[in-house]
């Protein structure tokens, strides 16, 4: 592997068991002229002036500050003139950004000032998410920082994990690293490449190779279509049996199946990724017991072992074992589970020999489909299959009587000249650009006083199959239709998917319905009893995008138009409050302060400060424009906000977590250090414990945080609960202070340690005393039980530690120091134990056989388990603090003979 010298700009080769830690960039590439190549790199001939250059300067110049000494550029890095030293970089690609110690994102069409986080910006339309090669140089690194051109971060993969869902499909614990990509099903992985382009056709097949963990040899001059056959037929052949490699051709709605037509040659596999456009819930479920049948591909022949619903002679479904998942059903669930089914025809009766015909649709269906037999068949695979001649030609076929039975009419249809009025047909034109084609239709209703219905046609050319897809929205009659088809796209994804709608005197469901023979459909138009949930109101959202459209642009006309815009605040914000109650989604309310704040727009919300909106404002949940802000990472947001008077930095919403928390989870850690100089708490004051009459010397909590014990001069131990704060049980046997205690890992047991020279042990539930462990000289100091609960180690002013068995109290082992004893504990494994002692020495002994192992020194250092924490309201030393084990509460004893409870923020 090579790699760049970010200080020298020298290459040099590291054998695989040797290759240092390196950052790696991730890039779109450029003409060839503009970028620097291996060669380049390797004679020292970096020509500054070409943009590879701010890419290699920029790379090892980010490198070097974060502390890394090799980076790694595929441009300069791989000696493209060496064919099999191109093979190997090509199926190793994946595995090197995996093993990169960051990667480096390089936007060059994403100036400075961007925000990822503003509707309509250019980090979301980059290049480099609709590049091939680039999605696993997205899935591969777990630390991924985005940079625009001028190398000014954006933020990382799983910060801004939800503008890269929305953009890619790829789910956000994926992209969190939750969950391993092997967890995705075939389809899945192949729908997140379906809109992905790549500069040579092989390549969108060779760029998946490390997504599906497999190998093959490169044929650049193959064609796209055979390189995609051989991706398909090493997943079959390297990885477990995985069906949903076959469940491609979906549509976004599903069709009737037909066996009618004459049956032509078919292909059992995708000729592309776009091919799985519509596969992205597609998952494979599990098999009830191990499979005995994998998928081998043999002589142009699929062979596979699957059920079959007999639709007629010589016609079935072939049952494929995955289908949807849903958020509310379990993938394992048998009961309704739906499974894709493919269609099937068989070229000779009885021959168990299959295709796959083009013509017939991929279908839903139960996974237990009444007279579904399971067979070992063998389906062919014509790679030279053609499309029908009139693939690209849709005819939506529809019936003015039957709108008129729902009392509508079809009133106008845009682009106008897809509209046949006399052959009551729409035909739209189609191209085979893999492009989206969406026909606007609209239809009034006989009354007067009524909104419009809008329903989209969509079109989308994937291969050989044309995608078809309908929704429905609903309008104003004075908005123009052409107005809003030329601005669908800013609310297409909200429209996307909902087929009913309702304008109040209608409810109305639309279906989309294949003919007898593609490519023609039908639109039927329904009343439904019921409105649906949500109906989408285009001109409210066009009205909306149109006022944050002249809010932005006004903006950034400069401060002589803020004051303007400052004089007719109050109207653009009752304006936005009355469009905010349109969605109708049940999500809740944000005021617009809020959404300025979580959108990052500063100047907005200097704007809507200056007119008086409420800084302190909450929603539903307890959100506060500070809260949203924190969440998000706007620094900017943050100050302003923290400069307004009446804004509380430790609010806290409805799950308890305050701006500072959020902060913190989320990773912006220049809002973080501007809420601490701010005075934000990192803990809050709970309650205070009283009973102790001497002062607190330890604290413990029990495993499982519900129990906090005390240890006093007072020569006593107290339980409290440490959601309530109420005393528990008093332990009062030991004669002098306690000085140490300690819960046993099932917290059934209590262990003491005392001045009057004795441990104990003590039942938690009753209090009762156990044991009375007598063999230390003098005052033991601390306590530590073992990962088993099994033994006991207390340390003491004998200089000695000391083992104990729980159960029968023996003394076990006895370990020497020259001075006191102070703190001991065990190893995770319940094999060493660690003692701090006042000779400046920690000693590490072997617990079976008292063999001493290691010993560490440090001069002038006396070892013990004392801390001080300083707070604003414990002034007094504090000789004992406690973490409980949840992470959530604090507890510290001091001097004062109190205990103090503290929330984690």
């Amino acid at each position: 592997m090579w790699l760049i010298n970010v200080k020298t700009l020298e290459l040099k080769e590291f054998p695989g068991d040797q290759i240092p830690s390196y950052a790696i960039l991730s890039h779109t590439w450029g003409p060839d002229n503009e970028e620097l190549t291996f060669r380049n790199v390797k004679d020292g001939n970096v020509n500054k002036d070409c943009v590879g250059w701010s890419k290699l300067h920029g790379c090892c110049q980010q490198a070097e500050s974060d502390g890394i000494e090799y980076a790694w550029i595929d441009t300069c890095c791989i000696d493209k003139t060496n064919h099999v030293e191109l093979s190997e970089a090509i199926n190793s690609m994946f595995r090197w950004y995996e093993r990169a110690f960051v990667c480096y994102v390089y936007l060059a069409d994403v100036p400075g000032g961007d925000s990822p986080q503003e509707p309509g910006s250019k980090f979301r339309e980059s290049r480099w998410f609709g590049r091939g090669w680039t999605l696993q140089e997205l899935l591969a690194p777990s630390d991924l920082r985005f940079y625009n051109s001028d190398w000014h971060m954006l933020g990382s993969k799983k910060g801004l994990r939800d503008i890269i869902q929305e953009i890619t499909g790829i789910p956000d614990e994926l992209l969190q690293g939750i969950t391993e990509l092997h967890g995705a099903s075939v389809a899945q992985r192949m729908s997140w490449a379906a809109r992905r382009e790549t500069k040579k056709k092989e390549d969108l097949a060779y760029c998946l190779l490390g997504i599906f963990g497999v190998t093959m040899p490169m044929l650049y001059g193959e064609g796209g279509d055979q390189a995609f056959f051989r991706l398909q037929r090493h997943i079959m052949m390297e990885k477990t049996r995985d069906d949903s490699i076959l469940a491609w051709g979906l549509s976004a709605q599903e069709a009737p199946t037909s066996d009618s037509g004459q049956v032509t040659s078919g292909r059992i596999l995708a000729a592309g990724p776009e091919e799985f456009a519509n596969s992205g819930h597609i998952v494979s479920y599990e098999l009830s017991a191990p499979s005995k049948h994998s998928l081998e591909f043999s002589g142009g022949y699929l062979r596979i072992h699957l059920p079959l619903h007999i639709v007629s002679a010589g016609n079935a479904i072939g049952l494929l074992n995955c289908g949807p998942q849903h958020a509310d059903q379990q993938v394992d669930q048998q009961v309704d589970q739906q499974v894709v089914g493919i269609p099937l025809a068989e070229t000779t009766p009885g021959s168990g020999l299959y295709v796959r015909p083009q013509e017939r649709p991929v279908v839903l269906r139960p996974k237990t489909a009444s007279g579904a037999l399971s067979m070992l068949i063998n389906i062919k695979n014509d790679s030279q299959a053609k499309p029908p001649a009139d693939a690209n030609r849709q005819v939506w076929l529809y019936n003015n009587g039957k709108f008129s039975l729902v009392n509508l009419s079809l009133i106008d249809v845009v682009p106008q000249s897809c509209w046949d009025k006399e052959g009551t047909q729409i035909t739209p034109a189609v191209e085979s650009d893999g492009a989206m084609h969406r026909t606007l239709a609209r239809f009034r209703h006989s009354d007067e006083l009524t909104c419009d219905f809008v329903i989209v046609l969509e079109f989308e050319q994937r291969g050989t199959r044309t995608m078809a897809r309908s929704w429905v929205t609903i309008c104003s009659r004075k908005t123009p239709l052409e107005e809003l088809a030329g601005k669908l796209h800013h609310m297409a994804h909200k429209v996307s998917g909902k087929a009913s709608a309702s304008n109040g005197p209608l409810n109305l469901r639309v279906t989309l319905e294949h003919g007898a023979h593609q490519p023609t459909f039908r639109v039927r138009l329904e009343a439904m009893p019921h409105p649906p949930d949500v109906t989408i109101d285009a001109t409210a959202e066009l009205q909306k995008w149109d006022l944050e459209l002249e809010l932005a642009q006004t903006l950034c006309e400069g401060s002589a138009k803020i004051r303007r815009l400052i004089t007719r605040q109050a109207e653009v914000q009752k304006r936005w409050n009355d469009l905010w109650h349109t969605d109708g989604d049940g999500t809740g309310v944000q005021t617009p302060l809020q959404w300025a704040a979580e959108s990052g727009y500063a100047d907005m919300v200097k704007v809507l400060l200056d007119g008086g909106a409420d800084a302190a404002a909450a929603d539903k949940n307890g959100w506060t424009p500070l809260i949203a802000a924190s969440s998000r990472g706007h620094v900017d947001v943050v100050q302003l906000l923290l400069s307004t008077s009446g804004v509380d930095i430790d609010s806290k919403d409805s799950d308890g977590r305050t701006a500072l928390g959020w902060a913190a989870g989320e990773g912006h850690g220049a809002v973080l250090q501007l809420l601490l100089e701010k005075g934000a708490a990192m803990c809050t004051f709970r309650q205070t414990l009283q009973g102790h009459a001497e002062p607190i010397c330890d604290l413990a909590f029990s495993p499982d945080s519900k129990t906090l014990v005390s240890a006093s001069e007072d020569k006593t131990v107290r339980l409290w609960d440490t959601a309530t704060g109420a005393p528990g049980q008093i332990l009062r046997q030991h004669d002098d202070a306690v000085v140490g205690v300690a819960f046993s890992p099932d917290g059934k047991t209590l262990a003491s340690a005392s001045r009057d020279g004795t441990a104990r042990l003590w039942d938690t539930a009753t209090g009762a005393l156990r044991q009375t462990l007598r063999e230390h000289k003098n005052d033991v100091l601390g306590v530590a039980f073992s990962p088993d609960g099994k033994t006991l180690a207390s340390a003491g002013m004998d200089r000695t530690a000391r083992l104990w068995d729980i159960t029968s109290g023996a003394l076990r082992q006895t370990f020497q120091h020259e001075k006191q004893v102070s703190a001991v504990a065990f190893s995770l494994n319940g094999r060493i134990l660690v003692s701090g002692s006042g000779d400046a020495t920690i000693r590490l002994w072997d617990v079976n056989s008292g063999a001493p192992l290691q010993e560490l020194q440090r001069r002038g250092v006396l070892f013990n388990a004392v801390a001080f924490l300083k707070t604003r309201r414990q002034r007094m030393a504090i000789n004992a603090v406690a973490f409980s084990p949840d992470g959530k509460t604090i507890a510290s004893g001091s001097e004062a003979k109190t205990i103090r409870l503290w929330d984690v923020v």
